[in-house]
C-alpha cells in the first residue's frame, strides 16, 4: 500500500475530493494542512493530520505577507516527512504548498496546479521565480485544465499531465420533476471579487427590467467576504425581493437545489475550470458564463450554453432573456451539456487516471 503526503488545504473543497478518491482505492494518507480543519471529515477516510497548527480560515490566494509564515512552517514538513515516511509527496497548489514540498528536497514530488497559483500569482519577478523553482523541483506537474497546462508552460519545459476534475453523473443528473411557473436563475460560487457575483447581480435586474411582466428569481448559492456588499447591491438595484442567498449545502442537498435551476449563470473574471458548471451542466441546465479561461473549455458556445464577454452584464442579460422566452432551447441545450460531460468528464475515467498517476510512479529524483 502507497502511502502518500498531501500538502494542501484541509478544507478546499477540491482537495477533499480528490483525498476521498485515494482513500476508496486503498492508498494509505496523511496530510498537512496550513489551516486548522473546520471539522473531522478527515478522521472518516482515516486520514493522518500531521499538523497541529495552522491559520484560522486561511484561503489559497493569500497575501504575500503571509507566504513568509509559511515558509516558518518548512522544518515542520519535514519533520513530518521524518515520521511518515511517505512514498509520496504531493503537494496541492503551486505557490506556497509548493513551496514547502520545493523546500522539503523530498523525491517523488508531485506538483498540482489549481489556478491562481499561476494566473494570478505570478504577478511580479519573485513570484514568478518562486513558481520556477518549484516546478524544478516537482517530478510531476498535474493541472486540470488546458488553460493551466498553457499558462504553466510560460515557467517550465517539463512535461504536463492534464487531469480535469471528474463529475458523478449518477448524482448530478437531471430531475424530472415538475418545475413551478418562476424561472430560476442560479449560480454556485465563492462570494468573492474574482467570480463576479456583483456582475451576475447587475445583469440580474436588467433582465428584470426586460421582463417586467415574468416572474423571476435569482438563487445565489455560496458563502464568502463579499457577502454584505452584495446583499446591499441587490437592494440598490431594487432586485432583492427577488434574490436569495442560499449558503453552502452537502452534495446531496447541492443537487436538489441545482434541480431547481432553469439557467446557470457563472460570470467569473478568472476561472481556471469550471467544477459547478460542469455539475449544473450534468444536470442538464443550460448555462452563460463569461469567456474566460477554463470555462471556454467546459461549455461549447451555442451548443450546451452561451458565452459572453466579461465585465459585460448587458450582454449576459441578452442571452438570459433568450433562454428564458424559448423553453426548447433551454432543454436542447440542457441535453448537449450532459452528453458533453458523461462523454469528456465523467468521474470513472477521472478516478482511473488519478489512481494510474501513483501507481506508475518512477524511482527517480528531479534537480
Amino acid at each position: 500500500m502507497k502511502k502518500i503526503l498531501l500538502l494542501s488545504d484541509i478544507n478546499s473543497a477540491h482537495s477533499k475530493k480528490w483525498f476521498k478518491l485515494l482513500s476508496q482505492y486503498g492508498f494509505s494518507l496523511a496530510v498537512y494542512s496550513l489551516s486548522l480543519p473546520e471539522d473531522g471529515w478527515y478522521k472518516k477516510e482515516n486520514i493522518k493530520l500531521l499538523s497541529d497548527g495552522g491559520f484560522s480560515n486561511a484561503k489559497f490566494h493569500a497575501k504575500q505577507s503571509s507566504k513568509i509564515a509559511y515558509l516558518k512552517r518548512r522544518k515542520e514538513v519535514k519533520k513530518a516527512i521524518a515520521d511518515y515516511k511517505p512514498d509520496i509527496v504531493h503537494a496541492h497548489y503551486a505557490s506556497s504548498y509548493g513551496l514547502l514540498g520545493a523546500l522539503s528536497g523530498f523525491h517523488p514530488f508531485y506538483l498540482s496546479v489549481w489556478g491562481s497559483d499561476v494566473l494570478l500569482f505570478p504577478s511580479n519577478p519573485i513570484n514568478k521565480s518562486i513558481i520556477k523553482f518549484n516546478f524544478k523541483k516537482a517530478d510531476k506537474i498535474i493541472v486540470s485544465s488546458k488553460i493551466l497546462k498553457e499558462e504553466s508552460q510560460r515557467y517550465t519545459k517539463k512535461e504536463i499531465s492534464i487531469i480535469p476534475f471528474g463529475v458523478d453523473t449518477s448524482i448530478f443528473k437531471p430531475s424530472y420533476k415538475e418545475k413551478s411557473d418562476i424561472i430560476i436563475i442560479g449560480t454556485v460560487k465563492s462570494l468573492e471579487k474574482v467570480y463576479g457575483i456583483d456582475l451576475l447581480i447587475k445583469a440580474f435586474s436588467i433582465l428584470v427590467k426586460k421582463m417586467p411582466q415574468t416572474k423571476i428569481e435569482m438563487h445565489i448559492i455560496g458563502e464568502g467576504s463579499e457577502k454584505a456588499s452584495l446583499e446591499k447591491m441587490t437592494k440598490e438595484l431594487g432586485v432583492d425581493k427577488q434574490t436569495r442567498f442560499l449558503g453552502t449545502f452537502s452534495q446531496q442537498d447541492l443537487v436538489k437545489k441545482m434541480h431547481d435551476f432553469d439557467i446557470g449563470v457563472f460570470l467569473s473574471r478568472s476561472e481556471s475550470f469550471g467544477v459547478a458548471i460542469l455539475e449544473v451542466s450534468a444536470c442538464g441546465i443550460p448555462v452563460v458564463v463569461s469567456a474566460v479561461g477554463g470555462l471556454k473549455e467546459v461549455v461549447e458556445d451555442d451548443k450546451t450554453g452561451f458565452w459572453v464577454e466579461t465585465e459585460n452584464p448587458e450582454a449576459a442579460a441578452e442571452k438570459m432573456k433568450l433562454l428564458m422566452k424559448d423553453k426548447k432551447l433551454r432543454e436542447q441545450m440542457g441535453k448537449k451539456a450532459r452528453e458533453k460531460v458523461i462523454k469528456e468528464y465523467n468521474l470513472k475515467d477521472t478516478e482511473k487516471e488519478i489512481v494510474n498517476l501513483y501507481e506508475s510512479m518512477e524511482k527517480k529524483t528531479c534537480e
